[in-house]
């Protein structure tokens, strides 16, 4: 995780994995799904990873973790990308969007035979919150044959998230730490000039999808002096307090400010969640579900990626030939900009990488194409933005191009000439 991996706190569980014996709840073969980012339950997972040559050939599905130990011997790993740590781990990729997968869930095709998952104390009703991880964690729960619960004092009681009565809990552990503490990356000044590039097309009033890391930060930073907005995303992170803080966020009626599926960030956003009736966290068919998206006047979706080819292809999973990246919501965000009234759909990133060495906008991607064509609306890096609504391929060509890094734009024109 590079640079990342160094600002992460990462918290200590507080029950031994010995203490926890999964064997009488887990069958040979079993798929173990939980919840991902801060919403992982570090005490249940540790004991899995301990655990797992015992328990049979056991299946982990896992999304976005920060947890290097999940690579252990007896756990073959499942994801929907290769996200955080997952990245650098032998990992099993399901092609799928987001918005697919409660339905793969509910129909069978992907198992959820066990879900471990992270839960608030009960309250007065003695149900439970999910708190910072809904997603498709929720539709998980429906499935389970056996659910197991970490309650830990330290996650945040949110709203949106169905209840988890303690009758659907076949036994829970109690654990005393802090959620993981993933800051915002502070935005270098090439991610700075993309966030006021990606700013100056969003209108007050817009309701934005950014999502984590750097760009989502950078972008979150330039909307500062923004007014009226809502956020509707998959992921948030520390980036919505200062949105909040900066008077960025609506304050009138007309629903939450802030939609989402998952929160990963610090302590900062954690206590921001706790009980804010201006926050919901919902399941997935609710926040990327492009007919709900696209139903929201002034939706602009922001999306990284890792290439952008002259056609305007995106990859945004697999990059010299590893995996790193999803495609996740990307198309489901896409399609829901498009949808909506006054949407505005934008692929951001940076022209270079490996300090400017190697190009991300290239001539044809070399990974799968993440987001088709026709799916691409505007592409921004820090060179400028490029609206590709109605252009034809010449046109659109010649506009991707300008996006380049000055190093590598003459190449990019006279590969283009040749093949011409």
């Amino acid at each position: 995780m590079g640079d990342q991996g160094k600002r992460i706190r990462w918290p200590v569980p507080t029950v031994p994995a010995a203490d926890i014996d999964l064997s009488r709840f887990v069958r040979p073969g079993d798929t173990i799904l939980w919840g991902q980012g801060a919403g992982e339950p570090l005490t249940l997972t540790a004991a899995l990873a301990e655990q797992a040559e015992r328990l049979g050939g056991v299946v982990g599905f896992v999304g976005l973790t920060y947890n290097p130990r999940l690579a252990a011997p007896g756990l073959r790993l499942r994801s929907y990308g290769a996200l955080g740590a997952a990245a650098d781990m032998p990992l099993e990729v399901i092609t799928c969007h987001m918005s697919a997968l409660p339905e793969l869930l509910r129909s069978g095709r992907l198992r959820a035979d066990v879900v471990l998952c992270q839960l608030t104390p009960a309250d007065a009703d003695g149900n439970h919150s999910l708190g910072v991880t809904v997603d498709y964690l929720a539709a998980a729960l429906d499935v389970a044959r056996v659910v197991l619960g970490e309650v830990n004092p330290a996650v945040p009681r949110t709203r949106g998230s169905p209840p988890v009565p303690p009758s659907r809990l076949a036994a829970t552990v109690t654990a005393d730490h802090c959620l993981i503490q993933i800051p915002d990356p502070e935005p270098d000044p090439v991610t700075a000039q993309i966030g006021a590039q990606v700013a100056e097309l969003v209108p007050d009033g817009a309701t934005v999808q950014l999502g984590i890391g750097g760009l989502a930060s950078a972008v979150a930073t330039a909307l500062r002096g923004h007014r009226n907005l809502r956020v509707h995303s998959g992921l948030v992170g520390d980036w919505v307090v200062g949105l909040s803080e900066s008077g960025a966020l609506a304050r009138e009626p007309g629903g939450p400010a802030v939609v989402a599926g998952t929160a990963v960030g610090t302590d900062r956003l954690y206590e921001f969640l706790r009980d804010n009736p201006a926050v919901e966290l919902r399941p997935v068919e609710r926040v990327h579900d492009p007919a709900v998206a696209g139903g929201i006047a002034r939706f602009v979706a922001v999306n990284s990626a890792l290439q952008v080819d002259l056609s305007g292809q995106v990859n945004a999973e697999v990059i010299g030939g590893r995996r790193r990246g999803a495609i996740g919501g990307q198309v489901d965000f896409l399609r829901a900009a498009a949808m909506s009234a006054g949407g505005v759909g934008v692929v951001a990133l940076p022209s270079t990488a490996n300090r400017g060495s190697v190009s991300r906008i290239v001539g044809r991607v070399d990974g799968p194409v993440t987001t088709g064509r026709a799916d691409v609306h505007w592409v921004v890096t820090e060179y400028g933005a490029a609206d590709l609504r109605g252009l034809d391929t010449v046109e659109r060509t010649a506009a991707i191009c300008e996006l380049a890094h000055p190093d590598h734009r003459n190449r990019l024109t006279a590969a283009v000439a040749g093949a011409g």
